[in-house]
Order: C-alpha cells, then sequence, then structure tokens
C-alpha cells in the first residue's frame, strides 16, 4: 500500500510540475518603447559601412592588400590571356577569390584590338555560395593616343540575388515564465534581387623609362538606373541620385627582363552617394595595394 501511495505521489508530483511550466511568451513593445530602446541601444543616426568588390576590384593577375576602414583585406586575382596569331582577337580569362569577406568570382571575356583601340566584351559571376550571387556583363571601349594618353568607358548591367534575410526588428521578443527576455524576433524578408546599369569612364596617361613605365590613372564610376524586386510592396525602378566612385593612383610596370614584366599598383578611393547615406549605409572607401604580372589597363 505504501508503494501505491509512493507513485501516486510522484505522479502527482509530476503532472503539477508540468502544468506550471509554461511557453514562452511573445511580446511587442509598443512605437514609443521601441524608439526609446533603439536610440539607448542600436545604432540608430550611425551610417553602416560596407565594401563593394564588384566595384572595388578593378585589375587582374595580381595579389590585391586592402585596407578597409581598420581592417586588412587580401584578395587574389589571376588572369589568363590568350591572343590570336594576328593579335587582332583575344580571350580573356579571369578569377577573384577573398575567403575572408567569403567572395569568389570568376569571368570570361573577349578583346579586339587595334593599333588606336580595344574593345572588350566580359561576363563575371561571383558568389559566396550561400547568400549573394551576381552576374554583370560588361562593355569596356579604351582608346589608345600617341600625345594624351589612353581613355575609355565601360557600360555595365549587373544582377544580384540575394536568399532570404532577417529584418530591421520591429521591437518582437519572447520571455519565459519568470518574465526573463529570451531572444529578439526578427521579420524575414522574402528572397530579392537588384539591376543595376552603371557607367565608367577612365583615364591613364604613362610615362617611360627603360626600367619603368609610370602610368597615373583615374576612374569614375557612377550607379544610373536600378530595379529592385523581393514580390512585395518594395518592389521599385528609379533612377539613381548622385552618386559616384572614383579611383585614382598608379600603376608601375618593371622592366624585369625582355619577357617578364612585374606591376605594382597603388590606388585610392573615395565614395558619393547620398541615397545610401539616406538609408544608413556608407560605402568604405578601401586602399587598394596591388603587385602581379600580366597587369593590363
Amino acid at each position: 500500500m505504501k508503494k501505491i501511495l509512493l507513485i501516486l505521489s510522484l505522479i502527482f508530483t509530476i503532472f503539477t510540475t508540468n502544468a506550471q511550466i509554461q511557453k514562452p511568451d511573445t511580446l511587442q513593445l509598443s512605437p514609443k518603447e521601441q524608439f526609446d530602446f533603439s536610440s539607448k541601444w542600436s545604432t540608430i543616426g550611425n551610417l553602416e559601412s560596407y565594401i563593394d568588390f564588384q566595384k572595388d576590384i578593378l585589375s587582374s593577375s595580381n595579389l590585391s592588400v586592402g585596407i578597409v576602414g581598420k581592417q586588412v583585406s587580401s584578395t587574389l586575382n589571376l588572369g589568363y590571356n590568350k591572343a590570336s596569331q594576328n593579335g587582332k582577337w583575344e580571350h580573356i580569362f579571369s578569377t577573384s577569390i577573398n575567403p575572408q569577406w567569403k567572395y569568389y568570382g570568376g569571368g570570361y571575356g573577349f578583346a579586339r584590338n587595334t593599333d588606336k583601340r580595344i574593345t572588350t566584351i566580359q561576363a563575371y559571376y561571383s558568389t559566396d555560395f550561400d547568400f549573394q550571387k551576381d552576374i554583370s556583363l560588361s562593355i569596356i571601349d579604351v582608346f589608345k593616343t600617341k600625345k594624351f594618353g589612353s581613355f575609355g568607358y565601360s557600360l555595365v548591367a549587373e544582377k544580384t540575388y540575394w536568399g532570404e534575410y532577417e529584418g530591421e526588428w520591429q521591437g518582437k521578443y519572447t520571455i519565459d515564465a519568470n518574465g526573463n527576455w529570451l531572444k529578439n524576433i526578427y521579420p524575414m524578408n522574402p528572397p530579392s534581387s537588384q539591376l543595376v546599369y552603371r557607367g565608367m569612364v577612365m583615364y591613364t596617361y604613362t610615362f617611360k623609362t627603360k626600367l619603368v613605365n609610370i602610368s597615373p590613372q583615374i576612374f569614375g564610376m557612377s550607379d544610373i538606373y536600378k530595379v529592385f524586386k523581393d514580390g512585395t510592396a518594395s518592389d521599385m525602378a528609379y533612377v539613381d541620385d548622385f552618386n559616384l566612385d572614383l579611383y585614382y593612383g598608379t600603376s608601375m610596370d618593371w622592366k624585369i627582363s625582355k619577357r617578364f614584366i612585374l606591376n605594382t599598383n597603388v590606388r585610392f578611393n573615395k565614395t558619393w552617394d547620398k541615397l545610401s547615406e539616406s538609408v544608413g549605409f556608407k560605402k568604405d572607401n578601401p586602399i587598394i595595394l596591388a603587385i602581379g604580372t600580366n597587369f593590363k589597363f
């Protein structure tokens, strides 16, 4: 009889204990509470920095070391060019690898060469194998003159795909049975894509010596028209506000031998993008240091 009473007592204890366990409650801050909380603890009023590898990687066949803010980031850029026997046509293969920022890209292009002009059409694909994928098509025209150096332009159509991602916190969170905070609940944004039409102009002048060719360079790049889609009311297409990525620096070709030229390159960056800043984002301006061979303007 005592054993039966003990078993019944244990069953009653387990039952009452389970009855007291509650599922986490979901609560929602009021708009004022959320604003007060965000003002104290989040980054309201501060710009969140980012980098753009589609714009910042502009050369091939080198080891590029970029200083972005207080971080140092290295990218391995490899290129292989195969020309026709008469030298008028050229196949171009390129790849870029940056494990630190999870950037992996590869592309193919072909170029038509004359004494005064180089026209290149190329496609480039990049991915982080997880969240973002990007493909771009571009045409690059470079005109060469004896007195005034080389100048050119580029037209680019670039489409980026993003997977599902967390949106901005809306004040919703969960608590346990004692009223203690457990975690914030973030809304999930659907997969999206963005198509960007971009233009670039460039100029360089080469000073030739017996040991080294020195080429100051300047690039100006601007997004012109954008189309964003995620299947919701956020879908939009618009002419972008004034924005400009300005790159300037110097490329030096060291004549180690008749068949081997070592290139060193230093490039600085300045960005103006009021539209991105208005929604809390600011592009970092990297300092790009590169060393390699087979470099081509």
